[in-house]
């Protein structure tokens, strides 16, 4: 799952699009700055209570603007009750105290961000000084994406949008951000997703919040020279870190030799923590970099196969991005069109089995067709949002099974001369360039590959949920054919669905043509 900035989910190009400058270069940007320290308290406790964040806003240019704002969330997917956990917030300038006013933005239904406002009640004199403790999220509530700031071996770690309070002042233009690591164990390290330790962030404010921080006695993984990857954990996983990490940036320079278009690949960041309490949360992806948040007794983080599926699917959102809109009802892109490359890219990539292979497809499928929520409409789905993971996922999956048949579908009429890759890699290239890939630009594409019919069906399938996707039987390749199934659904109940078997009389070394 892929999550950034204030009013967008389940995206990617926004970030990725973001300059920065880490490990202690200048931004040397113009405009506003604001300045961040911050400190992990243990305050004598063998864990991480709270952070307590310093902030200087100076910003000239808005003296006299409009009042003076300081934003964070009421709700974020996965956190809850982030800004009621800043406490003893305090707001100074050149006179003293500055006295606040509250006003909460109105509540979205879903799980989906929601913010609070703190609005100066009088005009403030830059420097403007900001303190407060940004308690941590305490066990138990809704699981979801890791974004609260969570205990865990002795540190801390979250995204930035689970902790920061940022100025609403539209001329900041670079942000510096310093650890004090003073109250943590000797050797502890202070890192983010811009850079190890004190880093400069060229950008507004708010690009502080689609990072991910993590600081404490963490172990690190340094990748062989030369291999734009590395990942810092806090915790014992229940894997060896070494191997797996290895793998991992195996992945990863394979999906930069696929994609092809982001050259070279940026520099990335695995983050990941071991919680002793639920909620677990699981993996998201931000700006250049991911956490996967996993349970110290949870049986599906001890699954190799599991961590693997996520380590590339997170990865893979670097390069599928989003497309314009609505995100909660555009998850049939940037997650289903994710979720279809991580099935099949590894096989590809002789980074995995067959067999594994084989098991990925199915399990994908048997969610889908055993989902409440197959033949829901995409705006019905992102209603319920994070209320409910089953339903939220359906198009995941979904979408993952639209793209693999639309990828039967061009090579059909094609002749084998091209498949979907074929049809978006021009789309790619040209959002990167700055041209708005929405639903309309993805129907004009679809349209000119296979015709009208092809937006009938689309619109059928992902947006209104009216027709269930059925993939050609040789959409997952040559070693597979679809064959009808019963399936269980959760309530035990058997539904009508499809799986796909695997045809002994095709070698294995050919599973992975025309994929």
């Amino acid at each position: 799952m892929k999550l950034t900035g204030i009013t967008t989910l389940l995206a990617g190009c926004i970030i990725a699009s973001m300059a920065y400058a880490a490990d202690g270069a200048s931004a040397n940007a113009p405009g506003g700055k604001f300045e961040v320290t911050l400190k992990p308290l243990r305050n004598g406790q063998s864990e991480v209570g709270a952070i307590e964040v310093r902030e200087t806003i100076s910003d000239v240019a808005a003296a006299g603007a409009k009042p003076f704002e300081l934003t964070a969330p009421v709700v974020y997917p996965g956190a809850m009750r982030v800004a009621d956990r800043m406490d003893k917030l305090e707001v100074r300038d050149a006179k003293g105290a500055v006295t606040l006013a509250v006003v909460d933005d109105k509540a979205v239904p879903g799980g989906f961000p929601y913010f609070r406002h703190w609005i100066a009640q009088r005009a403030v004199q830059y420097p403007v000084t900001v303190v407060y403790r940004a308690n941590v999220q305490p066990p138990g509530g809704p699981n979801g994406p890791a974004f609260g700031i969570r205990p865990a071996a002795g540190g801390v770690s979250g995204a930035g949008a689970g902790f920061i309070a940022i100025p609403g002042n539209p001329t900041i233009a670079s942000s510096h951000v310093k650890w004090d690591l003073s109250d943590l164990a000797n050797g502890s390290l202070g890192v983010s997703s811009f850079g190890d330790g004190d880093f400069d962030l060229a950008g507004g404010a708010e690009d502080l919040w689609n990072g991910w921080y993590l600081a404490g006695p963490a172990q690190h993984y340094a990748p062989p020279s030369g291999v734009p990857f590395g990942a810092y954990w806090l915790g014992k996983p229940p894997y060896d870190m070494t191997t797996e990490m290895t793998w991992a940036a195996k992945a990863y320079q394979y999906l930069g030799d696929y994609f092809g278009y982001l050259k070279p690949s940026p520099n990335y960041r695995v983050f990941m923590r071991v919680l002793d309490t639920p909620p677990n949360g699981g993996g998201t992806a931000l700006f250049h970099s991911f956490m996967l948040s996993m349970g110290k007794d949870d049986p599906k983080s001890k699954n190799i196969d599991n961590m693997h599926e996520t380590l590339f699917h997170e990865m893979t959102h670097q390069w599928v991005g989003e497309i314009e809109g609505d995100d909660g009802a555009n998850a049939w892109f940037n997650e289903g069109l994710t979720v279809y490359f991580t099935t099949i890219l590894p096989l590809k990539g002789k980074l995995e089995s067959v067999d594994i292979y084989e098991k990925v497809i199915n399990s994908q499928a048997e969610a889908y067709y055993t989902s409440p929520a197959k033949n829901w409409s995409a705006d019905k789905i992102a209603h319920v949002g994070f209320g409910d993971e089953s339903i939220r996922h359906t198009p995941y999956m979904r979408g993952a099974l639209y793209f693999a048949n639309l990828d039967s579908e061009i090579r059909a009429r094609s002749h084998g001369k091209r498949g979907l890759k074929d049809l978006l890699m021009p789309i790619f290239d040209s959002r990167q360039e700055g041209t708005r890939f929405d639903q309309q630009a993805w129907e004009a594409a679809i349209t000119k590959e296979l015709g009208p019919q092809a937006v009938t069906d689309f619109r059928a399938a992902l947006i209104e949920g009216t027709k269930t996707v059925v993939p050609a039987s040789d959409a997952f390749g040559p070693c597979f054919k679809r064959v009808a199934a019963k399936l269980s659904t959760a309530k035990g109940d058997s539904v009508d669905g499809y799986q796909w078997k695997r045809i002994p009389e095709v070698a294995d070394e050919r599973c992975a043509e025309h994929l």
